[in-house]
């Protein structure tokens, strides 16, 4: 748990060389309080003690990319719905995801937001939603997993829309840090990590609320 870890966050999709950016997101966020991004500072405070600058999270900037992926949605096993059968309908999405606005504009639908990715994907199988839309880092593996059998639909990536989230930090020993851990993969643990905390923290919910 990375609860009360200091964050400055900002998401963005690249539409067409345009950004559409979004205040507050946190990139596969399993609570409310945690997500890649407190994963991140976790990390980065163990290495470099508590007096550590906490890093700045852009979606501009200078910055290290740190997250990259497509936005994707998952639907019911036994539908075929698609992107275009999307007007008029609602989707769940995690409250500061950059997506919602794009699709709102695009098919206008209309999001029903959550505090988490976790508590979006439960929106999908309480019915509160035709479809949840997410990253596909996220999806991909998720629709996988037997507990999402019945929720397994997986709809195209939208081709021209991409989630990209950057790092900034005003120490030079941290950015040389996170650095390192982009080229040594532990960037990419990270990210298997939080997918598989959004699935055990969905899973959780799901036995909770008896809606599997």
């Amino acid at each position: 748990m990375t609860h009360g870890l200091p964050r400055l966050v900002l998401s963005a999709l690249l539409l067409s060389g345009a950004v559409v950016a979004a205040a507050a997101p946190s990139a596969l966020s399993s609570s409310a309080h945690d997500s890649l991004e407190t994963r991140l500072v976790s990390s980065l405070t163990a290495e470099r003690g508590p007096q550590a600058s906490a890093p700045v999270f852009t979606s501009g900037g200078a910055g290290l990319v740190y997250y990259r992926s497509a936005v994707a949605a998952l639907a019911s096993s036994e539908s075929d719905f698609g992107w275009q059968a999307l007007t008029g309908q609602t989707f769940c999405i995690a409250e500061g995801h950059g997506a919602a606005r794009l699709i709102e504009q695009r098919f206008a639908a209309h999001a029903r937001y959550y505090p988490s990715s976790a508590h979006a994907l439960i929106g999908l199988k309480l019915g509160e939603c035709q479809v949840v839309v997410e990253d596909l880092v996220l999806l991909e593996p998720l629709a996988k997993l037997p507990e999402w059998r019945r929720y397994a639909r997986l709809l195209p990536r939208l081709a021209d829309a991409e989630r990209e989230l950057m790092v900034e930090s005003a120490e030079a020993g941290e950015r040389d840090l996170l650095a390192e851990w982009a080229r040594n993969g532990r960037l990419d643990q990270f990210i298997r990590e939080s997918v598989d905390e959004v699935a055990f923290q969905a899973y959780v919910l799901a036995d909770t609320l008896d809606c599997h």
